[in-house]
């Protein structure tokens, strides 16, 4: 095939929401655009997968809107209310059992739940809830500032920050400070301490909280057709205004001249030509495989090789032979997080961990029922899991593609052990499973390259992740080499990853200061 045929404005590597967004964007602007996509669907982190008629998520679970998704989608002429159902959640540990609906009705079931500590509770939530609805106002019911531009922009930021200025006085302390100091400050009580403070995320930033206990009350999402939907309705449109997206390409070379990148070469040896590159995938394959190490300045090369990433976790997808008026009786909303302990750990030799750390229940097939077949249903089991978990998951390798005989027997142990363990949540579920199956972090990166099989870009601990005190990281070293998704915001997450993918279509050819700032 002649260069010519092979050249590209952009190129775009990885089909994940981030490159689906920033695709759309760019081929709106008249630009001829490829995207390399690894998988052999698009999705990356929203893949999902169908087996005996049972749909199932791949990867993350739910989304939000925050006041960037809903606006993206209209835009791009793709948003449809009816397309999109409220996903609820309910909170258990082996002392407590609270559905999220309101706070009066929060602190109430807490605090019968936990008498002695009525005080604590009340101390965590005064603080928490004006935050919150601060929250509310500010996403609710205003598109991000970062969404519009000029005088639009302008406009917001000053709406905004006369919504924020009641929360001025708490601003220092938010963004200074964890959640787990302050709810350690607050809660005599360490259950507490701990369920409050961390809920999975050590050391979370405590601006964070109010995000997410926004989320949790109004704003957590699922789509129809399960979160796949969401990268298929994104790929459709992109190929609709003609872009191009090849699946199982995987890029394992950024094509150089000097200190500029002129395209991408693939593991099948095509080479493909492009002004710019947005990598929206795996940093650390960037510069420690893709790139020539010594384009890196030493500072930037240690940063994105050894920062930790978030969590992985483990995956058991149940297909059900129980319908909804039993499935609801037992599990009541679309999400359930069961605390077996009140504590996270990620001890790789500890062979009892996927029985001690969270558990996250997704009734996948609550609102769209064409996800399971008639009168039955799909559910999700998510724990968090080390990558190295005993000797490399019995294999002894790093390599994601690692797979024997002592691998098969772990996963069918921690299936089981999953199994039996649901049934503190879902009495007699055990009975009713038609179809069972486990993925390992290792089936993640297999899938994705997502480094570890982390499942929201870096740590969320605010003392570990390398873009804690900055927005976003969207340019490299590399000139016409760009960074968009999980790894290029901070926290991360489906909906920073579309903001990122919109911020990076319109910086690399306006510049990211016109952007941010006007």
């Amino acid at each position: 095939m002649a260069v010519s045929q092979n050249r590209y404005d952009v190129i775009v590597i990885g089909a994940g929401v981030a490159g689906l967004v920033c695709g759309n964007y760019l081929v709106r602007k008249g630009k001829k655009v490829l995207i390399a996509e690894h998988g052999k669907q698009v999705g990356g982190n929203i893949q999902g997968i169908w087996r005996k008629g049972y749909f199932f998520d791949a990867g993350s679970q739910s989304t939000e809107n925050v006041g960037i998704l809903f606006p993206i989608l209209q835009e791009l002429g793709l948003y449809k209310a009816e397309e999109w159902d409220r996903a609820d959640w309910r909170w258990m540990t082996p002392d407590c059992d609270v559905v999220l609906r309101d706070f009066p009705q929060i602190r109430s079931d807490f605090k019968k739940y936990f008498p002695e500590s009525a005080s604590d509770i009340d101390a965590w939530f005064d603080f928490i809830e004006p935050g919150c609805n601060f929250m509310k106002e500010m996403m609710g019911d205003y598109p991000f500032p970062l969404l519009k531009r000029g005088m639009e922009k302008l406009r917001l930021n000053i709406k905004l920050t006369k919504v924020g200025m009641s929360m001025l006085k708490l601003m220092p302390e938010t963004m200074r400070k964890s959640g787990s100091e302050k709810a350690r400050e607050i809660f005599r009580d360490p259950r507490l301490a701990f369920l409050f403070g961390e809920f999975g995320n050590e050391n979370m930033l405590l601006f964070m909280h109010y995000s997410f206990w926004y989320s949790f009350l109004y704003d957590y999402v699922y789509p129809r057709g399960g979160l796949v939907a969401l990268a298929n309705m994104l790929a459709d449109s992109f190929k609709e205004k003609g872009g191009e997206i090849k699946l199982s390409c995987t890029v394992d070379k950024i094509l150089t001249s000097g200190d500029t990148a002129i395209g991408v070469e693939t593991s099948e040896g095509e080479k493909y030509y492009a002004e710019k590159i947005v990598n929206t995938g795996n940093p650390r394959r960037l510069v420690t495989q893709m790139c020539d190490p010594a384009l890196f300045p030493k500072k930037y090369y240690s940063m994105m090789k050894d920062s930790p990433v978030s969590i992985a976790v483990i995956t058991a997808f149940l297909g059900l032979d129980m319908d909804d008026r039993e499935l609801a009786d037992k599990l009541k909303t679309h999400h359930i997080i069961y605390w077996r302990t009140y504590g996270t750990s990620m001890d790789i030799y500890d062979p009892e961990l996927h029985r001690k750390n969270w558990a996250m229940i997704s009734w996948v097939s609550m609102h769209d029922k064409s996800l399971a077949p008639p009168d039955k249903n799909s559910i999700i089991v998510q724990v968090p899991m080390p990558y190295d978990w005993l000797n490399g998951w019995g294999t002894g390798s790093s390599d994601p593609l690692a797979r024997n005989e002592d691998y098969k027997k772990l996963k069918n142990r921690v299936l089981d052990d999953i199994i039996e363990d649901m049934e503190y949540v879902a009495p007699g579920i055990a009975k009713k499973i038609e179809y069972k199956e486990l993925a390992t972090p290792r089936t993640l990166a297999r899938y994705t390259l997502n480094p570890q099989g982390s499942i929201m870009g870096w740590s969320y601990d605010m003392y570990q992740t390398p873009l804690f005190g900055r927005f976003g990281r969207f340019t490299t070293p590399i000139k016409n080499l760009y960074m968009a998704g999980h790894y290029s915001v901070w926290p991360g997450g489906i909906v920073f990853s579309a903001l990122t993918g919109k911020l990076v279509a319109d910086g690399i050819y306006e510049g990211f200061s016109k952007v941010l700032l006007w």
